[in-house]
């Protein structure tokens, strides 16, 4: 009996397993190729808890990396037109019934969801190692082996794919967290202190004014310890602001999966903080502290939406694509919100060949310099490139990393077609590039990790400058805005003396006149560089103040995607009607009281020929809507469409402050002959303007 009963436990055993596996999706590149290399040294206890995230593919990735570039290029009407996280999920992110299919799944495994991002790119989420197990069908082990850059280290990780239903698995782009294989990479002459650094990056006028990061907040990526009892030290050293509560009081800490900074301190924590503070001793300060997993920490940033500027000091070697386009995508969101991101470009000079953050065209590069200034006013005596600044470009096969269209201009090669290193370099060669505080004493740290978050710190002073000058802040991917101002000499000071080593190519890797692969466009000088921006802002005249559905199903834009002809559509899912299928919006413009003249000018498509577009316009006297036009729905809508409003009838569409509330409608007619209903299709709306005089 004892036997029969054994063997009938067995293959009710191969029975479940048989069924779990057929009902779900294996998920590829989900085991690192560190578990082939490795030795198995155990397993982790079963009540570990294991932090992780479903990193989700965009609905629309292409129109997402359009929407991007229209609201980062200073020639765009949509330019700085920032998107909330929660736009960003509605417009481009996964859709509602994959959140909750996955939200429901995990939860029905008994796991706890820490984050369903806002974006809808993410969710995070933390289970011990045996529910996670169960959910994903895998087993996790702990190994001992080499990293992808040839280290032994111990880590643990799934033994066999992770597997999720099918119902949702081709929506995944990445599962992170299960594993800690991929860690973080630190990227660790006259010493720079926050007077000096002042002086010679163009901070001096704006710190006398009072301008020191008040009222912005910047963030730090970090994986390292850190010892916020450095901070009080360092305060006091340069004799920096404080704010009334103290010394430190402006730093706050976000733990993310875990966290590190209570961990062991090895000095790129404290360098991060303390650069910021020296450029902006009064801006608000979040750390952002992560146990190792990069994706976990760049949601958790674009869904608090706080931080207007990001500094990173790290790199990241990923085996595959698959991680790389879920932070990509995190990226996307954060440019598409106003979230400035920048990172170390490294210390290894033009050995950048293999770092993610090195190929993303949405992370901004600051490379290194050696500065010698005066040592009273920290005016600038001379400064060339340090010959460990990284530069030049990553040889991934990422397919974002490719030439953005804003990186051009003189000194700037005509190839490879590859995202290009740095943008702009700051002081972080030595023997001692700057003055820290580390475990209680002061010492000197070199790299490319000063000279990122010290960018990061002055940006906020620069932000603080637009709005004095009455303009919104943030400046989102600021890279296409700094290359319009192709090296302008008031602004950039050009690093024309150094190298930093070979080029993927074979050549040598020389600082010259204008852009180079040592320095970008040169050192800053932060007080300009607020000028020349408040210049290159560009407002936009008589578009749509708000746009909403009026009849239709909601898809994807808001009134930046109706700006201008730019291929980024605002679309609406057609609706039956009795005499076909219609799609409508409405939408309110502000015009001059003075308006005497009004026509639309309109680009519309359904994908179909055959229909038309109309207009109705709200008349202040009656309280009704007044149809005052039509002009073809083309298939393309790739033409112009001006639909002219009576003259004689204009003074009734203009309200007391100057509004214009309009409804667009599309409408397909039923088709002739059979009176067959047409197919519903897509109303898109690429451009939709007022002309007024």
């Amino acid at each position: 009996m004892k036997s029969y009963s054994f063997q009938r436990g067995a293959v009710l055993a191969l029975l479940v397993v048989s069924a779990s596996c057929a009902v779900a999706t294996q998920l590829p590149n989900s085991v690192v190729p560190g578990v082939g290399n490795s030795q198995v040294v155990g397993s982790p206890p079963l009540s570990k808890t294991v932090y992780f995230t479903i990193s989700l593919k965009p609905r629309y990735p292409a129109e997402l990396e359009a929407f991007c570039n229209s609201v980062s290029d200073p020639r765009s009407d949509s330019y700085r037109h920032w998107l909330t996280p929660a736009q960003v999920g509605l417009q481009f992110g996964a859709s509602a019934t994959t959140i909750n299919l996955v939200t429901s799944y995990l939860r029905a495994k008994g796991i706890t969801v820490t984050l369903q991002a806002p974006n809808r790119m993410a969710i995070m989420a933390q289970g011990t190692v045996a529910q996670v197990q169960n959910a994903f069908n895998t087993t996790i082990k702990d190994y001992r082996g080499p990293d992808i850059a040839g280290n032994m280290i111990d880590f643990e990780a799934n033994s066999t794919p992770l597997n999720v239903p099918p119902a949702w698995a081709a929506q995944v782009q990445a599962i992170t967290g299960v594993e800690n294989w991929n860690h973080p990479f630190r990227k660790a002459t006259q010493t720079l202190t926050p007077p000096l650094t002042r002086g010679c990056y163009g901070l001096v006028t704006s710190y006398n004014m009072g301008l020191t990061g008040q009222g912005r907040t910047i963030g730090i990526t970090n994986f390292d310890g850190f010892r916020l009892t450095n901070v009080p030290l360092y305060c006091s050293a340069f004799n920096l602001p404080v704010p009334p509560g103290g010394a430190g009081s402006n730093i706050s800490v976000v733990t993310i999966q875990g966290g590190s900074g209570s961990g062991a301190p090895f000095g790129e924590g404290d360098l991060d903080i303390q650069m910021e503070l020296g450029a902006a001793p009064l801006a608000n300060i979040i750390i952002y502290d992560g146990g190792g997993d990069q994706t976990s920490v760049l949601t958790k940033e674009a869904s608090d939406n706080v931080a207007e500027v990001m500094s990173e000091s790290y790199g990241f070697f990923y085996p595959n694509s698959t991680i790389p386009n879920a932070n990509h995508n995190q990226h996307l969101a954060m440019t598409a919100q106003g979230q400035t991101y920048m990172e170390a470009t490294g210390d290894e000079g033009t050995n950048i060949i293999g770092d993610y953050n090195g190929s993303d065209p949405e992370i901004f590069g600051v490379g290194g310099t050696v500065a010698t200034v005066d040592s009273n006013t920290g005016a600038r005596q001379s400064e060339v490139a340090w010959d460990g600044g990284g530069g030049g470009w990553t040889t991934t096969t990422y397919s974002f990393n490719k030439r953005p269209a804003w990186q051009q201009g003189p000194g700037i090669p005509a190839s490879p077609d590859q995202r290009l290193m740095p943008d702009v370099a700051m002081q972080a060669g030595g023997p001692g590039a700057f003055t820290i505080y580390y475990n209680g004493g002061q010492v000197a740290f070199d790299g490319t990790s000063c000279s990122s978050p010290c960018f990061a710190g002055g940006l906020a002073v620069v932000e603080q400058q637009l709005e004095l000058a009455g303009t919104p802040p943030r400046l989102g991917r600021v890279a296409d805005a700094i290359y319009l101002q192709q090296g302008r000499s008031d602004v950039w000071f050009d690093i024309t003396q150094g190298s930093n080593g070979v080029l993927p190519n074979g050549q040598t890797s020389n600082a010259g006149p204008n852009w180079d692969f040592c320095g970008g466009w040169g050192a800053p000088n932060f007080d300009a560089l607020a000028t020349a921006l408040v210049q290159q802002i560009i407002m936009t005249p008589y578009v749509p103040t708000s746009i909403s559905t009026a009849l239709g199903t909601y898809l994807i834009g808001d009134e930046s995607s109706v700006s201008l002809s730019d291929g980024i559509y605002y679309q609406i899912g057609s609706q039956e009607m009795k005499i076909g299928q219609g799609a409508g919006v409405f939408v309110s413009f502000i015009v001059p009281d003075t308006t005497v003249a009004m026509n639309f000018d309109l680009q519309a498509n359904a994908g179909v020929s055959g229909g038309t577009n109309m207009v109705w316009l709200h008349n202040w006297f009656t309280g009704n809507y007044d149809y005052v036009g039509a002009c073809p729905m083309n298939a393309t809508g790739s033409t112009d469409q001006v639909i002219k409003v009576r003259t004689s009838t204009v003074p009734n569409y203009v309200g007391p402050g100057g509004e214009v509330d309009a409804i667009i409608r599309g409408h397909l007619p039923i088709k002739p002959f059979n009176n067959q209903m047409p197919n519903p299709f897509t109303y898109k709306i690429d451009q939709l303007e007022v002309l007024v005089r």
